[in-house]
């Protein structure tokens, strides 16, 4: 492979055998190389394929940024997510957790800690996800020797969620729609004017993007909660009634049957969202 670009003494730019662009990283693989030379594929450690031009430029910007440690580290959570999700995952999660790792280390190290406010929703809905970010903050300990707090987990979960390519870019038009019909649903409802600065909107917000995401692509969330779900306390009954309404209009408009699961969470989101404005939730 011949070495198209030297990023810095670690890391360099190549042509494959069939004229592809990869990014190799290893110790010293730019040291004293000129582009044109052939890579020494001994000091190899890491092969980035970025088909996408734009996602491989900002890679490779970020990696003049970000210690080739944090890269290799970001590259084997990767697969670790690959081999772990049923759903594939877009190569622009190699810039945004690598920039992430590399400020939550450094935060760490200065004790500063910052809380998700979205761990709840993560926990809960993306199980999955959240079990590959608990192993990838053993796998950041191992080799880093910083134990990184729990809400990381969730962050991490929540940049794989991000990058999950679950819809077609053509529908992203219709997902927005939905998330703007379901929050004009719950306005007309209550008939109140909902505080759109407010954190518990935020994260009824993040929880409509990934329902219509599961819209979109045909699934249904289901943790088994049907039980826990016909227990609902009697002042959210207003709040069920809303809910119900979304269903049949979910239903009626894009072929969608909720699950009790779907209902739960959006009850209680509602709820949240309410219950600061009003005291009928």
């Amino acid at each position: 492979m011949l070495i198209k670009q030297i990023l810095n003494n670690n890391v360099v730019s190549v042509s494959d055998a069939s004229g592809a662009e990869c990014i190799l990283t290893g110790r010293g693989l730019g040291f004293n190389a000129k582009v044109g030379d052939v890579v020494n594929e001994r000091n190899v450690e890491k092969t980035f394929r970025l088909d996408d031009n734009t996602i491989a430029d900002r890679f490779k910007v970020l990696l003049n940024e970000v210690p080739v440690e944090v890269i290799q580290l970001t590259d084997d959570i990767i697969t670790l997510a690959r081999n772990t999700l049923s759903h594939a995952v877009s190569d622009v999660l190699y810039v945004s957790l690598a920039d992430h790792l590399h400020f939550a280390l450094k935060r760490h190290l200065e004790g500063q800690e910052i809380h998700n406010p979205l761990e709840w929703e993560v926990r809960q809905l993306y199980r999955k996800e959240y079990l590959v970010g608990r192993q990838a903050l053993a796998l950041i300990a191992s080799r880093t020797g910083q134990l990184l707090p729990d809400a990381e987990a969730c962050s991490i979960a929540l940049h794989i969620v991000n990058a999950s390519v679950n819809v077609p870019d053509g529908q992203v038009m219709e997902m927005t729609r939905l998330i703007f019909q379901i929050q004009n649903i719950v306005k007309y409802w209550f008939a109140v004017s909902i505080d759109e600065q407010s954190l518990n909107y935020q994260r009824f917000v993040m929880h409509l993007k990934f329902f219509a995401q599961r819209v979109m692509a045909g699934e249904i969330l289901n943790n088994d909660d049907a039980e826990l779900f016909e227990q609902m306390p009697k002042r959210y009954e207003k709040t069920l009634g809303c809910v119900q309404a979304i269903s049949e209009f979910v239903a009626k408009n894009y072929s969608h049957t909720m699950s009790s699961s779907e209902k739960l969470y959006l009850t209680v989101h509602i709820g949240n969202v309410i219950n600061r404005q009003s005291n009928s939730i």
